[in-house]
């Protein structure tokens, strides 16, 4: 099994057409949110197979990949 490269997965995902963001709750958890672009419903089907190749059932990956885009989006904002 390869290794799981989070900022390989969000870019592959961008270049479909959908961008991920997270919002930290208030009881702690972060909620994943997601931004269709016009070229999502084009790359509905291969969208599809990337998440279920990589995320679907593994909460924990879930959870790794919010943590990183809460830390990688506060650099953005603080710059």
């Amino acid at each position: 099994m390869a290794e799981f490269r989070i900022k390989d997965f969000l870019d592959r995902l961008s270049n479909l057409g959908l961008m991920l963001s997270a919002t930290r709750m208030a009881d702690g958890s972060i909620r994943l949110s997601q931004w269709r672009w016009l070229s999502f419903y084009d790359n509905e089907a291969e969208i599809k197979n990337v998440w279920d190749a990589n995320l679907d059932g593994d909460e924990t990956r879930v959870q790794d990949v919010a943590r990183y885009l809460e830390l990688t989006q506060r650099r953005i904002r603080r710059n």
